[in-house]
């Protein structure tokens, strides 16, 4: 019986073990599960299960099968890398974010023009750093900025 690709994928091994496959130019499962640290067996599992989804090709050259990416299983590599790195890098930019949030709702008086005008430029260096949700974040403070400087 089949498992639903969400499934595959909230577990650590497919994950491992198809990215793995991405990244050795002549993969074949043992030298995948031992990357990994997964059993052979196990590991067989899985590719199994990666095959009959489309995402993996098995390529026989004597008594070896070599394991290939398919166009669809090189864009869910893909998708996986980038995620796995949002997930790992500390995200600099939204605490950055956070912190001239703070100095916009303790600006106060005349001199909050002077203080929140700078903040708006390091806004929009935050906006173009090509993360959606970054972008929208830092527009609704620049939003609430430009409202307390233009009065």
């Amino acid at each position: 019986m089949r498992e639903p690709l969400e499934r595959l994928f909230l577990r650590e091994k497919p994950v491992l073990a198809i990215m793995a496959v991405g990244e050795i130019e002549h993969a074949y499962a043992a030298l995948v599960a031992k990357r990994i640290d997964s059993t052979f067996p196990h590991t067989c599992n899985i590719f199994r299960e990666l095959e009959a989804q489309g995402l993996i090709k098995s390529r026989p050259e004597g008594r070896i099968n070599y394991l290939e990416l398919t166009a669809r299983g090189k864009s869910v590599v893909k998708a996986l890398q980038g995620l796995s790195e949002l997930l790992q890098r500390p995200d600099a930019m939204r605490q950055r974010l956070e912190r001239l949030r703070q100095l916009a709702c303790h600006a106060e008086g005349q001199n909050a023009t002077l203080r929140l005008g700078p903040l708006r430029r390091d806004l929009a260096k935050l906006k173009s750093q090509g993360d959606v949700l970054l972008e929208r974040d830092a527009e609704e403070l620049d939003t609430m900025i430009a409202s307390i400087v233009c009065g």
